[in-house]
């Protein structure tokens, strides 16, 4: 049996408490201790079943109750003249209570394993969370059972193990992203329920719940959600969003250009849908937008110009 811990200690007041063997001061604290909250009379109920249910105990091979009560005594600094000797029987019953943690259980109920701030998080399927200092996680009870459920917010980087059987699944508010083994980067704001997301490998879905619309991301995808109540906007070729990487090749200039509006969050006009046919090869990073769009039109043999409403290529 390992070292006793404060809660332990607690229970062992309760249990001679509920034996008769508490003396008056130790009576007077757990008086005062079941009037502070509603839920210390049902722990101490709990207490009293499992106390009833251990009656009469007989001998438990290997089981040393004396020595186990000593230490009991000593956690919760009681003298030994304050304690009285119990009935052997019952000396059981209590460190049985503590032994086989099930005081532990009705004291603390079960709840959701949190990870909160900058760290990077190792859960026990292997997967590994770099968590920003906004990031919090909540393992849903159950995690890795049927599947790998989290609630998320803020903005981290995850490595999910693979694990086909049991898929790992983040829940963002109204939105969720379901993986089996990837590598990816998360930023969800709950407050306006903006969202991006980019994925480095593998390949994940994200689905809105309340739309009912999902879309599958793979390597060098962005997808961004600016508001709960606006669509997903979805670009490729993308390495770093940080560092804004871009990396094209041989992509038509449609697809280039919807990379930049959703990189960049600007509005590109294509004057002449003819153009949208035109390849770019051209990689970019920490670039302004109107050095970007300059090279383009270069390569493109086509001109730039700046509008109310952002650009436009012609």
């Amino acid at each position: 049996m390992g070292i006793l811990q404060p809660d332990e200690a607690i229970y062992s007041l309760l249990c001679k408490y509920l034996l008769n063997e508490a003396d008056a001061v130790e009576r007077q604290w757990v008086e005062t201790w079941r009037k502070e909250d509603p839920a210390n009379e049902e722990i101490l109920s709990s207490i009293r079943r499992m106390l009833d249910a251990l009656r009469p105990v007989g001998n438990i091979p290997g089981l040393d109750t004396e020595s186990s009560w000593q230490r009991l005594k000593t956690t919760i600094g009681v003298e030994g003249p304050r304690v009285r000797k119990m009935h052997w029987g019952l000396k059981v019953a209590a460190v049985l209570v503590l032994a086989l943690g099930i005081g532990l259980f009705f004291l603390k109920p079960a709840k959701e394993q949190v990870f909160a701030g900058a760290q990077q998080a190792e859960l026990k399927d292997g997967s590994r969370v770099n968590m920003e200092s906004n990031a919090e996680m909540h393992l849903v009870k159950g995690f890795g059972k049927a599947e790998r459920r989290v609630h998320f917010t803020g903005k981290a980087h995850f490595d999910i193990a693979q694990n086909a059987e049991h898929p790992f699944v983040i829940v963002l508010g109204h939105t969720e992203i379901k993986v089996l083994g990837t590598r990816f980067m998360v930023d969800f704001k709950p407050q306006d329920s903006s969202l991006v997301v980019l994925v480095n490998s593998g390949k994940i879905m994200v689905t809105d719940l309340d739309k009912k619309d999902s879309v599958i991301l793979t390597p060098g995808m962005l997808l961004r959600r600016d508001q709960q109540k606006e669509p997903f906007a979805v670009a490729e070729n993308v390495q770093d969003l940080n560092r804004r990487q871009l990396v094209f090749s041989n992509v038509p200039l449609e697809k280039v250009i919807r990379t930049i509006e959703v990189v960049y969050g600007v509005e590109v006009e294509i004057v002449d849908a003819a153009l949208l046919e035109k390849v770019v090869t051209a990689n970019f990073e920490n670039e302004p937008i109107d050095n970007v769009l300059a090279t383009i039109a270069f390569i493109t043999n086509t001109a730039v110009e700046k509008t109310a409403q952002g650009y436009s290529i012609k």
